[in-house]
C-alpha cells in the first residue's frame, strides 16, 4: 500500500472519529481541500475530471439551501509550477498546480459531501489522480474567509 493511500485513509478515519465525537460544535472539521502537481501530459485528463467534479457539485450541493448542509464555497485554482518558488525568472517546470477547496457551513455538510462523493461516477479516477499527483490533502476547519 502506498504512503499516500495510508495518509488519506488515516485522515478519513480521523475525520470520522472527530465527526462522531464533536459533530455540531464550532471549530470542527467543515472544510476539505487538496493540491495536485500534474505533469503537462496529464493536464487535459485532470481538467476533464475537475469539470466532471464541478458538475457533480452543482447537481448535488446547494449554496443557498439548508444551513446545516450548505456548501459555502467551492473553488479550483490552477497555476503553472515555477522552477524556483518566488523567482519566475527561472522559468516554469511544465507542471500545473491545482488547488481544490470546499467549505461547508457545518461538519454535517462536509459529512454529507463525503457520503455523496462515494456515489459520484468518477470517484475512483479522482482518488487515483489524488494518490498519484497529490502533494497535500486534508479535512479541517475554515479559520478565515472573506466573502461577498
Amino acid at each position: 500500500m502506498s504512503f499516500k493511500i495510508i495518509i488519506l485513509s488515516t485522515l478519513i478515519c480521523t475525520f470520522s472519529f472527530f465527526q462522531s465525537a464533536f459533530a455540531g460544535g464550532h471549530g470542527q472539521a467543515n472544510a476539505f481541500g487538496f493540491a495536485l502537481v500534474v505533469p503537462a501530459d496529464e493536464v487535459e485528463r485532470v481538467e476533464t475530471l475537475l469539470t466532471s467534479h464541478k458538475n457533480f457539485m452543482e447537481n448535488t450541493h446547494s449554496v443557498t439551501g439548508d444551513a446545516s448542509t450548505r456548501l459555502n464555497s467551492y473553488s479550483v485554482i490552477r497555476m503553472p509550477e515555477m522552477v524556483q518558488f518566488g523567482d519566475p525568472s527561472k522559468g516554469m517546470t511544465g507542471n500545473m498546480i491545482y488547488i481544490l477547496s470546499e467549505h461547508y457551513e457545518t461538519p454535517e455538510g462536509l459529512a454529507m459531501h463525503l457520503a455523496a462523493g462515494n456515489e459520484w461516477a468518477d470517484i475512483s479516477e479522482m482518488q487515483e489522480l489524488m494518490y498519484k499527483y497529490g502533494v497535500a490533502s486534508g479535512i479541517g476547519e475554515k479559520i478565515s474567509s472573506m466573502n461577498r
